[in-house]
């Protein structure tokens, strides 16, 4: 059904890289090394175990031995000015963790631990005794050269880097000829890829000779590059003959500067129409040439170099395997230069001799090429495609052993990583990538991890979207987006490829929704499986490193600075200076405060208030300043859920580091007078937030009007991890210790609000309406114990919400509001709606009529289904929701309560079509009676009934309690004593007169359902006008009248007992027994005739 040829076009062939910014770096690859030139170095080199050069001409010199928890490293430059040496995840400088070397002007040698996040100065990290300890260093006769011992793992991923003690680790260099720190010069700086302990693994990273070993190359012929931004080139090329061969080493050739990427596939089962490639040039129609080539063999891009295999492994190929290979050449021309020629290819060593060990290579991620997309306007975005257990269970019995991983995203790619989950527990990642840079792509050496049967691999993809306005798609070009992580591993089988694919955007497929995926080269259909991701339960991994713990300032004694991101891209941080919290102690002046704001220059503003509510609230707004180089920072206060108003008793100032610089807002804020509404001795502090994303305000007025927000919250700050230091500004203060404060982030109790409104619209808008339509208007077996069985589901569900309810409204102090009084009455309302259901149907079993408890659940059931709409909408409006939730939820509750509303009319109006044939059933059975005309007299008292009801029930509710009453002498006495017993007297003797005549049935039937109805109206108008009033007694009294006139609502007026035979009963009136589901009326003839049961 899903052959592998057809269904795998196009999904392992969009892999390509944008070529990477014009920087030149002398590019070194190489294992430890020995040099027989280094008299030079001034330091003992026999402390060390190991020595590279970084440098093409070995002017830069690196040492280091490997320890348990620390590792030493010893650098010499010959320069007269600053040395730096960095490790990086990539080769790049964003991410790297730098130990820089400089003379002061005092004569000391120094020694600063930076963090560069980008291509731009590195900031001094916080951390400077903890991750890198200097132990010496000098400057002297041309030469610069220190010692320092690095931390292997890292505290602080933030502003740290692992060390790859065992395996590849990318070192970069830098050296001046000045002590001032500020960008080197070309020629002054380097990378080098460098094998640091003595972990195995099978690639060399070096081009290298091999014995007895041949040699062959895939060459893509001379091509004008299109004038086009992305180009897909592809040649076929037929791989060297024999049963089984091997690849032992590879190389690209030159690149030219639009050069992208190139990726080799290997062609299984390739169809004969494609031989007409061979030879020929280049098909640069990418949309024309459809990829029959599933395989993976090997791939380049700009900052990678050539590789050898350790002897005894080889990748093998072959007849029995594959004999062509697709070459995929991807181009950038972003200037649409016409006339520009390029050659490309590689060259491999093989041998047709048979290797001790088989590499293969497993490819994962998102190789579904289309179909996804990513959110705009983040500073993070993530996505995850998961490898399943149904598909590594194909693997050899001892499993299979990682060697390497090529990671690729294009250029919004930030982090990426593939975990590994055994037994339904994260055992470790199998290769993690952070501060991805899209020039620096290289196949990650690993130290060989163990993989087993039954494993399941998650890779997951982080990208930078703030400046995109419109959703990423998941493609081939340049400006779409990529998540692939290729392992080599062995010994090789047969599993190419293994992730998880939508089988809804697959036109032929039958299936809808995510299955997971296998590719198995010696079967001719992939394996789909059940696709459970499991993605949100080992995604362990923090966004940006975002994971440092009250410890990483070591022994600094700087300010402590808390910090908490309610949002990916929004955070807030706070510093109580020492002596602030001191000054209280002795009941002096609290002094000042610092907090600091950061937000991206997408937010129109973003605001920070302490509190816990709006009202009162000091609250303070960070927009744009009118030249767009700085920013406003507004203190405002607000009486309620209103826009704030400038506060002029604020004594706020804005510090340095304030301002608008590569995309994001920052205010560094002191507050002196911020103590009155904040205790400084300890404990939880409570802040709200909130922000509104759109166009810059631009304005250095402090009182220019904001919109509403479009999202907020609230979080606690625990004051005793922000409570440190002296600095002025804490924020740019050297030393400072920077705690998170995930643990205290509002978005808990936020996600609490969005759970109960999410449950309690379900219940009311969904499950309620669904089941009281079914009851009205299906034809089902067992209909009454699936109506209850979905109520009784939608109640649990209500209770939930009310649960959560009733707790956020306390620590809140929201009991008092009309939303949660309506919500508790409902809550009680309803606890009695399974009895009187259970209680209805039992007795209408017997007696095949509706009932007092049938009028009085059906009817509450209604005036509860609407109410809890109602109620929604005064959620929303108590939540103060931004405006998108409220259009929501108003379309959605409008729908279901007209569809509720037009069901019900449509039921009641099919039961009056059943009593008007009823009717007429009964006058043809009666014949001409006398009886069955309405005379005078039967019409007086019909009328005289209907009167004395509406009045009964509307004006004077609490009468109820004596309708219900049964006749009797004591009952009627006591009713003669009360307020109500006139009313309740000419009720009964005009209801005795009508009843006397059959045909006042009918119209006293619906009388009773006219008035069961007006009640139900008269009790939602009196539960309205409690929203009018703004006294609390008369809410109450409101609220109680509205549930006396629900529970009188079911009452009936024509309750009749019956005989077997017309009788009279002591009033004189002829009475029948019911026969089936019939009640039999007296006829003029005194006969008994049938009358449908209503």
């Amino acid at each position: 059904m899903f052959p592998r040829r057809s269904y795998c076009n196009g999904l392992l062939v969009r892999r390509h890289k944008r070529h990477f910014e014009s920087r030149q770096h002398s590019y070194i690859v190489g294992a430890a090394q020995s040099s027989t030139d280094l008299a030079w170095i001034p330091f003992d080199r026999d402390q060390f175990s190991n020595n590279t050069a970084l440098d093409n001409d070995g002017n830069v010199q690196l040492f280091w031995k490997i320890g348990d928890d620390y590792s030493s490293y010893g650098i010499a430059s010959r320069s007269n000015g600053y040395l730096a040496l960095g490790f990086s995840e990539t080769g790049a400088m964003t991410g790297a963790d730098m130990a820089l070397g400089y003379k002061a002007d005092n004569g000391s040698f120094m020694l600063e631990n930076r963090h560069a996040q980008g291509f731009v100065r590195p900031d001094v990290s916080p951390d400077q005794t903890v991750n890198m300890r200097f132990k010496e260093g000098d400057q002297s006769d041309n030469l610069t050269h220190f010692i320092f011992d690095k931390k292997n793992m890292a505290d602080c991923l933030e502003t740290q880097v692992d060390v790859m003690r065992d395996s590849w680790q990318w070192f970069i260099y830098a050296h001046s000829d000045s002590n001032t720190f500020a960008q080197h010069k070309d020629g002054q700086m380097g990378k080098k890829y460098v094998k640091l302990g003595t972990g195995k693994d099978v690639s060399l990273n070096v081009v290298s000779n091999v014995n007895n070993a041949k040699n062959f190359t895939v060459l893509q012929p001379e091509l004008t590059i299109p004038a086009k931004e992305t180009s897909y080139c592809y040649t076929l090329h037929k791989m060297p003959a024999g049963k089984k061969n091997f690849l032992v080493g590879e190389q690209p050739g030159e690149a030219g500067s639009m050069l992208h990427h190139l990726v080799l596939y290997a062609c299984y089962d390739l169809p004969d129409s494609y031989l007409d490639m061979l030879g020929k040039e280049a098909n640069c129609d990418a949309r024309a040439v459809k990829n029959p080539c599933n395989g993976f063999v090997t791939e380049w891009a700009p900052g990678m170099a050539g590789r050898t295999f350790e002897p005894g492994f080889g990748k093998p190929f072959g007849e029995d395997l594959y004999q062509y290979a697709m070459l995929e050449v991807h181009y950038n021309n972003p200037d649409l230069i016409e006339g520009v020629k390029d050659t490309t290819g590689y060259s491999f060593s093989w041998t047709d001799q048979q290797v001790e060990t088989e590499i293969g290579s497993l490819t994962t991620g998102a190789l579904q090429g289309d179909g996804w997309f990513l959110e705009p306007g983040k500073e993070l975005v993530t996505i995850s495609r998961v490898c399943t257990p149904d598909c590594t269970r194909n693997w050899p019995e001892e499993g299979i052993t990682a060697v390497a991983v090529f990671h690729h995203m294009h250029f919004r790619g930030v982090n990426t990583w593939v975990q590994i989950i055994r037994d339904g527990k994260e055992i470790m990642p199998l290769s993690t990538l952070r501060h991805f840079e899209y020039g620096y792509q290289f196949s990650k050496t690993l130290n060989e991890i163990k993989l087993l049967p039954g494993d399941r691999l998650i890779t997951t993809c982080q990208y930078n979207t703030m400046n995109d306005t419109q959703p990423v798609p998941g493609g081939p070009s340049s400006a779409d987006e990529m998540c692939f992580a290729w392992i080599d591993y062995y010994p090789a089988n047969s599993i190419l490829a293994c992730t998880e694919v939508d089988l809804s955007l697959i036109p032929s497929s039958p299936i809808n929704g995510s299955a997971g995926f296998c590719l198995d080269y010696t079967k001719d259909d992939p394996i789909f499986s059940s696709a459970s991701t499991l993605t949100a339960d080992y995604e362990h991994l923090p966004p940006s490193g975002n994971n440092c713990s009250a410890t990483d300032g070591g022994t600094a004694t700087g300010p402590a600075i808390l910090q908490t991101c309610p949002e990916t891209d929004v955070c807030f941080s706070l510093n109580v200076p020492a002596s602030s919290k001191t000054n209280l102690e002795r009941r002096a002046e609290p002094g000042d405060i610092f907090f600091q704001l950061s937000a991206p220059t997408s937010y129109s503003w973003v605001a920070l208030g302490q509190g816990t509510t709006m009202s009162n609230a000091n609250i303070f707004v960070m927009y744009s300043s009118a030249d767009g180089k700085n920013v406003t920072l507004s203190p405002r206060t607000a009486t309620g859920h209103v826009m704030p108003t400038h506060d002029t008793a604020a004594s706020i100032s804005l510090l340095e580091g304030s301002g608008i610089a590569n995309g994001k807002m920052i205010a560094n804020v002191r507050c002196s007078n911020c103590k009155n509404t904040m205790a400084l001795s300890g404990g939880d502090s409570d802040w709200i937030y909130a922000h509104l994303k759109g166009p810059s305000i631009a304005s250095d007025d402090l009182e220019t009007p904001v919109s509403q927000h479009d999202d907020h919250g609230a979080f606690k700050w625990d004051l005793s991890k922000a409570t440190g230091g002296s600095s002025p500004n804490p924020f740019l203060a050297a030393g400072s210790s920077t705690t998170s404060s995930s643990s205290s982030s509002a978005q808990p109790s936020l996600r609490l609000v969005q759970a109960h409104g999410a449950m309690a619209s379900l219940a009311f808008v969904a499950i309620f309406p669904i089941g009281a339509i079914l009851v009205r208007l299906a034809n089902l077996s067992h209909l009454a114990w699936i109506h209850g069985a979905i109520q009784l589901l939608g109640y649990a569900i209500f209770i939930a919400a009310a649960g959560i309810g009733i707790s956020l409204a306390k620590q809140g102090s929201y009991l008092s509001k009309p939303h949660a009084g309506i919500g508790l009455f409902l809550l009680a309302v309803l606890f009695f709606m399974p009895i009187v259901g259970a209680l209805q149907h039992r007795l209408y079993k017997k007696v095949h009529k509706r009932t007092v408890w049938s009028y009085g659940h059906i009817f509450t059931g209604r005036v509860a289904v609407v109410l809890g709409m109602i109620n929604g909408g005064l959620g929303l409006k108590l939540a103060d929701a931004p405006s998108r939730y409220k259009i929501v939820y108003g379309v959605f509750a409008g729908l279901s309560g007209s569809l509720y509303i037009g069901a019900m009319i449509f039921g009641e109006m099919k039961s009056a079509s059943e009593r008007k044939k009823a009717v007429a059933l009964e006058k043809e059975s009666s014949g001409s009676s006398t009886e069955c005309r309405r005379s005078p007299t039967t019409l007086f008292a019909t009328s005289c009934f209907m009167a004395s009801r509406s009045i009964f029930f509307l004006a004077h509710p609490n009468c109820f309690f004596f309708r219900i009453l049964p006749r009797s002498p004591t009952n009627n006495r006591f009713a003669s004593r009360s307020p109500c017993s006139l009313l309740i007297r000419i009720y009964r003797r005009c209801s005795d007169v009508a009843l006397r005549s059959p045909a006042s049935w009918p119209v006293l039937s619906r009388v009773d359902e006219w008035s069961a109805s007006a009640s139900s109206i008269t009790a939602v108008a009196t539960l309205a006008l409690i929203f009018l009033t703004t006294e609390e007694d008369m809410k109450l009294h409101l609220l109680t009248i509205a549930g006396l006139i629900i529970l009188a609502t079911p009452a009936r007026a024509t309750g009749v007992t019956h005989g077997d035979s017309c009788t009279r009963d002591e009033l004189g009136q002829k009475r029948c027994e019911k026969d089936g589901g019939h009640v039999m009326l007296c006829s003029n003839k005194n006969a008994c005739v049938k009358y449908p049961a209503q």
